[in-house]
């Protein structure tokens, strides 16, 4: 779990009635606020209830500490306060019950290893692991905070950048496909900044498929297509499951006369997606071109039997059919990719 990460608001509260309770409400979206926390629950007195009668009025204590049986809710947690006022928050204790009072920096060194929830019957609330009071004791939390702060700030950046290009590339590209159109001057120019872009997030996050595949969508409609398949293949080995990264590299590849790579693309995009029969009419006309027509027809008619009515792949038959017969020339690279 991420540091305060576990930050829960809820209704308004008579928060803050201290610098520390201040730190905590503002912790959630001010970082400095979130290290001045940090810093001050160290120092400043905390508040834990305890099971000792003798202390039933609520009385402050500064007995030695190493004794104290602390209080624990039913899942586990110790319950600490910021304030006497904070006990009793809610309503949900309604006596006075025995508390001791000890700096946090004791108390953590008390309970070590225990799991703490800071002000549980109140409006904010804050639970403590091991983990992090650990952190907090050898000072390294500071680090992580600017750590996750620079992770935040960056994976904005990245955010604002992808939906600039995104916006860019819209009507241009086609996520289904590939379809062929000629474009403007200015579309082009429209689809090169895209590319930087994109490129930019890759800079930011180098293994962001997404962005991969985009930038090749978008060498695709600039007819760039050895550079559209490098980055669909890196893609390929970064996502493991989505079946149309290998179906556009495929396509990439028989505009570059690649056959091999063209075959090994299209079965791989049947194995990530068994039994689409679009993906099979690809397959088959891939097989055609490379001579296995025998495997091609096999593919074939298991697309049909799958969709029987779809025009497309009854036209591939009807291909693979005529070429076997010798009615007809076998289709070259350039009439398939059409």
């Amino acid at each position: 779990m991420g540091i305060f990460d576990i930050f829960k608001k809820k209704v308004k509260s008579t928060f803050p009635e201290n610098e520390l309770e201040q730190c905590l409400t503002d912790a959630e979206s001010d970082v400095t606020a979130r290290k001045d926390f940090y810093q001050k629950l160290l120092w400043n007195q905390l508040y834990v209830l305890t099971g000792d009668s003798a202390n039933a009025e609520g009385n402050n204590t500064d007995e030695m500490y190493t004794n104290i049986q602390f209080v624990v809710l039913q899942d586990g947690k110790i319950p600490v306060f910021t304030s006497t006022n904070r006990i009793f928050d809610n309503t949900v204790i309604k006596e006075k019950v025995p508390f001791v009072s000890l700096k946090g920096q004791d108390l953590f060194e008390a309970a070590k290893g225990a799991t703490f929830i800071i002000n549980p019957f109140s409006n904010y609330a804050k639970e403590l692991i091991p983990e992090e009071i650990e952190s907090l004791m050898n000072g390294t939390i500071y680090d992580q905070i600017e750590k996750n702060e620079n992770q935040n700030l960056k994976h904005k950046e990245f955010n604002e950048i992808f939906e600039r290009a995104g916006k860019k590339q819209k009507g241009l590209i086609f996520l289904d496909g590939y379809k062929r159109r000629s474009i403007s001057s200015s579309e082009k120019l429209k689809l090169e900044e895209s590319i930087e872009d994109y490129k930019k997030c890759l800079e930011l996050f180098p293994h962001h498929w997404q962005s991969m595949v985009l930038i090749a969508k978008a060498y695709q409609r600039l007819e760039r297509h050895a550079e559209a398949l490098e980055l669909l293949e890196a893609a390929f080995t970064i996502e493991l499951e989505n079946h149309t990264i290998p179906m556009e590299a495929a396509l990439e590849a028989m505009h570059l006369k690649n056959l091999d790579k063209a075959i090994f693309y299209s079965t791989e995009s049947l194995k990530r997606k068994p039994n689409d029969f679009v993906l099979m009419g690809n397959h088959a006309m891939n097989l055609l071109i490379a001579q296995k027509d025998t495997d091609a027809l096999n593919t074939i008619a298991a697309a049909i039997r799958i969709q029987p009515n779809d025009s497309v792949n009854r036209n591939i038959e009807s291909i693979v059919r005529d070429v076997i017969a010798r009615r007809r020339k076998r289709p070259s690279f350039e009439e398939t990719i059409q």
